[in-house]
């Protein structure tokens, strides 16, 4: 393999575009190569400024035609990820994929298939289980300090879809292009983040999903309300909502209970983490602090969303997988269309698993 693996980012509509674009330029053995949009071609034109020495395409079918390159960033809208990321993978690129990573889980799933029978690599973006916080949790029950878990509650509030907060033209807010509202745009980074502190899959769910709002169409939850079973026993609540009126920073919180302790998370992001438990010795309270290392440039701001992203250039030469991968993000799809189906039925729906 050669020294620099050759990259191309596709897209530039996605609101996290520029950072993930900023992280593949500071990412260490990748020379960004290329880029592509075939919508904002405004967009595309003013990065030529600041990445004069790439070459530059309206259409992924030319990209992949004319240019040689290893891996790509992919942050498009839901609708569009499927059938480019089964291009990338029958080409047999590697990628990293911005979410939401398609309207349904039935739409993801030929990608999905078409990335295990091409044997790529694919960092699918949900980071939330890297940050420092989610792998104490996991440490502390693998080592058996909360016991068996209980229960969970998850929490995720930001401001409303609405003109001059979130613009409800934007792709992300419309049933057409993102498939669904806060839980689908959302909801998933808690829901990935609690199947890998479980270690296991989500069984069944009841929920309640709502327009309260009303911004984006009335299929378009501006909350949703979820209860969650689990394979290994455990339940848990996860409340999503796009509901802020003043806008600002969001409001998460993430509470685990087990037979033996218990770890409170105070606000998704912070570096605070209490955790209590009867296997300590002496005081059985702690508060745990992490460092959160900055990093100018990159999607974030942040060395450890910064390291997620480096880690999947080490797995495409390691021959291994990326920390999260296009399964993981597939199973959140599944618990995710569950969710939305209960919501209609009004009643418990277990989660179906396709065989992949």
């Amino acid at each position: 393999m050669a020294d620099k693996l050759k990259a191309a980012c596709i897209g530039l509509r996605h609101g996290h575009a520029k950072g993930l674009i900023g992280t593949f330029n500071q990412l260490e053995g990748v020379e960004v190569v290329a880029y592509c949009e075939d919508t904002a071609f405004d967009a595309l034109d003013a990065l030529k400024e600041t990445y004069p020495g790439a070459k530059y395409f309206r259409e992924v079918d030319e990209l992949l035609d004319q240019e040689d390159f290893d891996v790509a960033c992919v942050a498009l809208p839901a609708v569009e990820v499927p059938p480019v990321g089964t291009k990338l993978a029958k080409a047999g690129k590697h990628f990293l994929m911005e979410k939401q990573f398609a309207r349904t889980a039935k739409e993801m799933q030929p990608m999905v298939e078409a990335i295990r029978d091409n044997g790529v690599k694919v960092l699918a973006h949900y980071p939330w289980r890297r940050h420092p916080a989610v792998m104490a949790m996991k440490s502390y029950l693998a080592g058996g300090a909360f016991g068996r878990p209980l229960a969970l509650h998850a929490q995720l509030v930001t401001s409303q879809v609405r003109p001059g907060l979130r613009n409800p033209e934007s792709f992300a807010y419309t049933k057409e292009s993102e498939g669904g509202g806060i839980l689908h745009m959302l909801g998933g980074h808690w829901l990935e983040a609690i199947r890998y502190l479980m270690g296991c899959e989500v069984s069944a769910v009841t929920a309640m999903c709502r327009p309260v709002v009303g911004n984006m169409g009335e299929d378009m939850d501006d909350i949703t309300v979820a209860g969650l079973e689990f394979e290994n026993g455990a339940t848990g609540s996860l409340q999503a909502g796009y509901l802020q009126a003043a806008g600002g920073g969001s409001e998460s919180v993430f509470h685990l209970w087990g037979t033996e302790g218990s770890a409170f998370w105070p606000s998704m992001g912070v570096s605070e983490l209490q955790v209590r438990s009867t296997t300590f010795e002496g005081d059985r309270h702690r508060d745990l602090t992490f460092d959160l290392a900055s990093k100018e440039g990159v999607y974030g701001g942040q060395q450890w969303l910064f390291d997620l992203a480096q880690d999947l250039i080490q797995a495409i030469r390691e021959d291994r997988q990326p920390a999260v991968t296009a399964l993981d993000a597939f199973r959140v799809l599944e618990v995710t269309d569950a969710i939305y189906q209960s919501s209609k039925a009004g009643r418990r729906v277990e989660v179906r698993y396709a065989e992949i």
